[in-house]
């Protein structure tokens, strides 16, 4: 990123935090699901507004939420963080055919620091998840010993770094993992880092040359599952987080991958507000034809200091 453009950027996020001091007086951030059926993902008929929305209770909030199908059944995996613990665990639900809860929430992964953005993966006919866990200063993968609610801790994927929304993806025959990472003057919001390795379970991967491959406070953080639209195009969601965190999502499709270069281009872009009338949204997923998104509102209550959300 050129200079001019990363002080843009920067006034742009010091006016928006101004001006969300005074907006969220007396009020705080929560997280809800947004689910619906699309047959396919199709960035030009998402119809976000009409997705149904799923609310949680008062004191917590819901957000990262990917969805599995096991069978017929369907769930929501997602990390639900309680404002007072101020620490994450990971939840799941399951879907009834018209989207609605088919019960309560229960509890998948809960360690005594914060667990986010639980990725869901398989492999060689194994169910994985790798939730964040940043500020333990590594990526560790767990194994599904019986779905959907035990997991065991297999092995760290990276340690000695703090990454962010870590997203796993084949590609030309390489498994590739982008996430954010908070280095030095770099911020976890406007960076995307690249590693690859020749196996998704291998412990040592090799970071791309180029990271961070994306540096750009519009775009750069994961937002979700890298994947290809009806139309054959390899989009990544990324993160809009020029007017605050979590502002809106951009989905970029993936140009150019290999060991040695990263290309790609914006083909769609939405804001809270501009699709939704919400406050913000950062995350969107789609599996066998259901798409589950987040969302942001403002309820009442005093602001917690909450990291990342």
């Amino acid at each position: 990123m050129n200079p001019l453009k990363r002080w843009r950027q920067k006034r742009l996020r010091r006016r928006g935090a101004r001006q969300d001091e005074q907006d969220e007086r007396f009020q705080r951030r929560q997280w809800f699901l947004l689910v619906g059926r699309r047959e396919t993902y199709d960035p030009e008929r998402l119809e976000i507004a009409s997705l149904h929305r799923l609310y949680p209770p008062h004191e917590v909030f819901w957000a990262d939420p990917f969805v599995w199908t096991q069978g017929q059944r369907r769930y929501i995996f997602f990390e639900e963080r309680r404002y007072r613990l101020r620490r994450g665990r990971i939840q799941a639900l399951e879907l009834d055919a018209d989207d609605r809860p088919a019960g309560g929430p229960f509890p998948v992964l809960e360690e005594p620091h914060h667990l986010s953005y639980p990725f869901l993966f398989e492999h060689d006919g194994s169910l994985y998840m790798m939730p964040e866990k940043s500020e333990q200063g590594r990526l560790d993968l767990y194994g599904c010993v019986r779905f959907p609610d035990r997991w065991e801790l297999v092995r760290p994927l990276l340690d000695r770094i703090r990454v962010s929304d870590c997203t796993l993806f084949c590609h030309a025959g390489r498994w590739w993992l982008f996430c954010a990472v908070r280095r030095g003057r770099l911020r976890v919001n406007e960076t995307l880092f690249a590693f690859h390795a020749d196996d998704p379970l291998s412990p040592r991967w090799i970071a791309h040359p180029a990271n961070p491959i994306v540096r750009d406070f519009a775009c750069a953080r994961p937002a979700g599952r890298i994947q290809c639209d009806s139309s054959g195009r390899l989009l990544r969601p990324g993160q809009d987080c020029l007017r605050r965190y979590g502002h809106g999502i951009r989905l970029n499709e993936i140009l150019e991958l290999s060991p040695s270069a990263y290309r790609e281009r914006t083909i769609w872009h939405g804001t809270g507000p501009g699709v939704g009338g919400w406050r913000g949204m950062h995350h969107l997923d789609w599996r066998d034809g259901t798409l589950v998104m987040d969302a942001q509102r403002l309820i009442p209550g005093a602001r917690p200091p909450l990291a990342g959300h």
